[in-house]
């Protein structure tokens, strides 16, 4: 294709939705796609359906096409990957780099990746099924095998001339890694110490030793992306059991492990699907939501009979049940705080092993700090407000202890759903809302009863 015109400009977004939505795909100038950021024309794509998405890549050369595939979702990519010509969708996976064509592989069906696996060039297919051999959230599973590699007894000058020839093959060089002849791991070398040292320097004698950041294959892909960022590296190499380099973990693989991780913990908070996104069919998101759905109607119902079990009482006295929401909800946002920081330091692994009963103590007694102030203002504003000072006593008495209860069920839920090896994410929020809701409205009504009447 030749070069776009110089007052060609970049589509966004909306443009394209717009153009797109109008016209068909007659309605889009492939230089402008072509001078469009492959995120922006991926998120584009993301919301057309699989003819949509093979139409408007059809437009593009195909260099540009396996970048706008690497950041898209990996299924997305495989749905439109499998419906192109046989012969586009191989160059296109043996032009994508190693880890992101596993990636696609793996959510591709069995049949089609091994017919595509069958015409891929050998190399290609023979990286692509190691890596596919990994758990998809595993270091195996994320890394690329394409890594600058050289001998401790090559010179500073004899690297460079190599990674001159590497050049066109390797996506990142950030680090040489020293390797002996079997592939063992020996030491690391920065560019910046080729760059410092003498070009007849041996990098045996310059190497660094003492390597950080080593990880298994099988190691969790949040370990890795924690360990990068308590390292500051750029990237991290990865070893088989017998400490031979297998490939590393990149930046930008970890930034896409960051944001995966951070949308599935919040959707899975709510009870919505992990993987979950916009535009997923109907029927599956409503698949994916509707057991959670149906466990809050249960726990709401069991909320609701605690309310029915004094309704003498509420019909006696109107006030109670205009002040039990306040309790309520005070006491589930006390909680739904502790929630976000629980389960945030549990994912950065702040929390260590015998620390859940004092980091329960702990927020708790800020459950408690926090209710005797709040406490105290609700109870003058009520008082205020009711002229009646009984019913102040009632409404401290009841968020104390009920935003008491709440800081330690906010810690507790996380962490036992961590201890029984359930993501403490996954819908951590409605039981947490269902026990302060419970607890809550007893804790009230109780002392409502037994003060007021």
């Amino acid at each position: 294709m030749p070069a776009p015109p110089a007052n060609v400009e970049a589509y966004t977004l909306d443009e394209l939705r717009k153009l797109y939505t109008e016209k068909g795909v007659e309605g889009l100038d492939a230089h402008r796609i072509e001078l469009t950021s492959p995120y922006t024309v991926g998120s584009f794509l993301s919301r057309l359906d699989v003819d949509g998405r093979r139409d408007v890549l059809r437009l593009i050369p195909l260099e540009h096409t396996t970048d706008i595939l690497s950041e898209m979702d990996a299924e997305d990519a495989a749905d439109v990957v499998e419906a192109m010509r046989e012969k586009r969708a191989v160059k296109i996976l043996e032009e994508l780099d190693p880890d992101d064509s596993a990636d696609i592989m793996n959510e591709m069906e069995d049949a089609d990746r091994e017919r595509l696996l069958g015409k891929v060039d050998d190399e290609t297919a023979a990286t692509m099924r190691e890596l596919i051999a990994y758990e998809p959230d595993t270091a195996g599973g994320i890394m690329t095998t394409e890594v600058a590699t050289a001998r401790p007894s090559m010179t500073v000058i004899q690297t460079v001339r190599h990674i001159q020839r590497l050049n066109d093959e390797l996506e990142h060089i950030f680090y040489v890694y020293v390797v002996d002849e079997e592939n063992r791991l020996l030491g690391v070398v920065s560019m910046r110490d080729l760059v410092m040292h003498g070009p007849l320097d041996y990098l045996r004698d310059i190497m660094n030793s003492d390597l950080q950041g080593i990880c298994s294959v099988d190691m969790d892909q949040e370990d890795v992306a924690r360990t990068m960022a308590q390292l500051n590296l750029n990237a991290v190499p990865v070893v088989d059991v017998n400490n031979r380099l297998v490939g590393m973990v990149t930046h930008d693989d970890v930034l896409d492990i960051v944001q995966s991780e951070a949308t599935e913990d919040i959707q899975m908070l709510m009870g919505a699907g992990g993987d979950e996104a916009v535009n997923d069919p109907v029927f599956q998101s409503i698949q994916r939501r509707s057991p959670w759905l149906m466990i809050n109607l249960v726990t709401a119902m069991l909320a609701g009979s605690v309310v029915y079990a004094f309704e003498d009482q509420i019909s006696r006295m109107a006030i109670l049940a205009a002040c039990m929401p306040v309790v309520a909800g005070l006491s589930g946002n006390t909680g739904a705080q502790t929630l976000a920081i629980l389960i945030r330091s549990i994912a950065l692994g702040d929390i260590h092993s015998g620390e859940d009963r004092r980091v329960c103590m702990r927020e708790m007694f800020k459950g408690l700090i926090n209710g005797l102030f709040i406490g105290m203002i609700a109870a003058v504003s009520v008082g205020v407000f009711t002229g009646n000072p009984m019913i102040s006593v009632v409404i401290f008495s009841a968020m104390v202890v009920a935003m008491c209860f709440a800081g330690m069920a906010g810690a507790f839920i996380p962490l036992m759903l961590n201890k029984l090896g359930f993501d403490p994410a996954q819908s951590s929020n409605i039981f947490l809302t269902a026990s302060t809701d419970i607890f809550s409205f007893a804790v009230f009504l109780s002392l409502g009863t037994w003060i007021l009447l």
